[in-house]
Formats: structure tokens, sequence, C-alpha cells
């Protein structure tokens, strides 16, 4: 159900409007005083503290909706009042000092707010031709004064949040791309992965046993996560990271329900000639970084992917680019 603002338009009273706006410098032209009210009523929960609406501007737009722009001491505000959540209120938002410059024309010529950035250029949406003076009026203003001092403390706090958002979204983004065989990753199981790539590297394949460890396969090298029992680490946790050019083999040998994946290396060669894996694999076996307990099923379920990599470390060529096609 959609959150509807404590109240609605329907019940505000005269003079509670009078109050709210009181506080509200300017509304354009094409935004009635009872709106307006219903629009500051909303968004006073999220304003931040010593932020202050100067103006109000109608807006349209569909993905993020936008149905007004709000010109505060410090930011500009996109808002959409029915949001299905409180903390989705503010749509779009842009300080005061990231504002490089201001459009207000599309491309074809229809009223349009966009604000750009030293980053990706921000829509607000489509606003009434009667508002373009208002609007420029305050939007030049804010660009002139700037942050208040008074809100920096904050903004300074809420950039930074929304910064850590945006990351964790982008994370996540990249996370549900790589085929996971297995059991899900955890958040804790992909905290750990990470720390062994690039800002911009993820794997393209990852067999997840979960507490005997994991196995992350990337365009140039191997990662292979052992936690708890499996390794006689006293942290508990081991990353072993396994260039292809290192890798002789990868081999697999199992019982009727489970087995014993091994990176042979050369450092570390097969301690095991070919044969049926037994049953028991002792605990020093599965402490060895290079060898990881997988259940016959999560083998299977991975086991097109685990012949790619086969073939990544056999040939020596093109790993790289067959990884990433792979995804």
């Amino acid at each position: 159900m959609a959150h509807r603002c404590p109240g609605g338009l329907l019940g505000l009273r005269r003079s509670f409007v009078e109050r709210i706006l009181h506080y509200v410098s300017k509304l354009s032209p094409a935004i009635s005083a009872l709106k307006a009210a219903h629009w500051q009523h909303c968004l006073a929960p999220h304003l931040l503290d010593g932020e202050v609406i100067v103006a109000f501007v109608s807006a349209h737009r569909l993905k993020p909706t936008v149905e007004g722009v709000a010109v505060t001491n410090a930011r500009v505000l996109g808002f959409h009042t029915a949001a299905p959540s409180r903390r989705d209120v503010i749509t779009m938002a842009v300080a005061a000092d990231e504002i490089a410059d201001v459009e207000l024309v599309s491309a074809h010529m229809v009223p349009t707010l966009t604000i750009r950035t030293t980053g990706t250029p921000l829509c607000f949406g489509e606003f009434h031709r009667e508002e373009m003076d208002f609007l420029t009026y305050f939007l030049d203003t804010l660009r002139h004064d700037g942050v208040d001092e008074a809100v920096r403390p904050e903004l300074d706090r809420w950039r930074s949040d929304t910064q850590q958002s945006a990351g964790a979204r982008a994370r996540r983004r990249e996370q549900r791309r790589v085929p996971v065989y297995g059991e899900p990753m955890t958040s804790a199981q992909w905290v750990a992965i990470e720390r062994s790539i690039g800002s911009d590297e993820y794997p393209w394949m990852i067999l997840n046993c979960g507490r005997h460890g994991q196995l992350a396969a990337f365009a140039d090298r191997i990662v292979i996560r052992k936690t708890g029992r499996t390794t006689d680490l006293p942290v508990g946790e081991h990353l072993e990271v396994i260039p292809f050019t290192d890798i002789v083999d990868v081999t697999y040998r199992c019982g009727a329900l489970s087995g014993v994946l091994e990176v042979a290396t050369k450092a570390c060669p097969a301690i095991y000639g070919e044969g049926f894996w037994p049953s028991a694999v002792s605990d020093h076996t599965e402490a060895l970084p290079n060898v990881l307990r997988v259940p016959k099923a999560y083998y299977q379920g991975a086991q097109e992917s685990i012949d790619k990599l086969r073939q990544y470390v056999h040939t020596g060529q093109g790993a790289g680019s067959r990884a990433a096609s792979a995804r």
C-alpha cells in the first residue's frame, strides 16, 4: 500500500497551512498553497539539520518518480510524496556545491530541469513553462550562495552515507551477475572474496561449499577461501590466490556423496594419483590451501564451469577474454 503523509490534503486546516507556509519563502505560479503545505509536511522528516526549503517547483518524471522539486539552502531535491516507503520520499538529490551547470530545456525544447555535476547528469523531469524564470532565479541563487554553513556538517555526513549506499548497491548488482554453484553466498563470504579483487573485477564463477570453503574463478587466477576446522590458522580463515600460470591441473575425486577438488600447482603437486577418492578425508588433507571438500551434487552442478576452468588452465591462452565472455 502506498505511503500517505500524515493528515493528507483533505485534513489540513487553514491555520496549519499558514504555519507550514511560514517556513517556505516562495511558490511557483503552478503550485497552490495547499499543495505546497502538503509537500512541506511530507518532506520535513527528511530534511537535514539546519536545512530549510526556499522554493517549490512542480515537476514530472516517471522513473524515478518525481512530482515536485524543492530548492533548499543546501540541495535541490526531487520528491514523490506517495512513495511506497517513507524512506523513498526523496528520489533525487544534488548538493549546491556539486552543481556544475543547469539546463532548463531538453533537446525537444520541452521545459526540463537537468542538473549537471562532476558525475552523471540528473534529470528532475519536466516542469511548466511559466515556472522558467522562477526556477532560474532560485537555482542561480543557490549556486551563488552555495551550501549554508549551518547545514554543511550534516550535508557532509549525508554525502558520505550516500556514497557508501551507492557503492553497496553497485556491489550487489555485480554479485547478482556471478553464477554461484552449491550454496547461496552469504554477506560474510562475499566480503571475504572481495578482499582479493580489484575495484572493478568480479569472478566469473563461484563454487560455494558452505563451511568447507569457496572457490572463485577469475580471468587469470583462482581464489580458494577456507574457514573453520578446514584450516589450521588461528584466525580460522585463509585465502589462497593461485594464478593460472602456476596451476598444473584441477582434479575431482569422490565417493558416493562427497569428494575433494584439488588444484595441483608447481609448488603443491597432486597428493593422490588416479582412482577413487576415499570417502574419509583427513583433517590434514582438508587443511591444505589448494584442496576443497566438495559435495558430489555441488560438483555436478558446477561441472560445466569447472571444465571451462580446466580449459583455461591447460591452454594458457585467452583466459581473460574467455572468462569475461563466460559471464
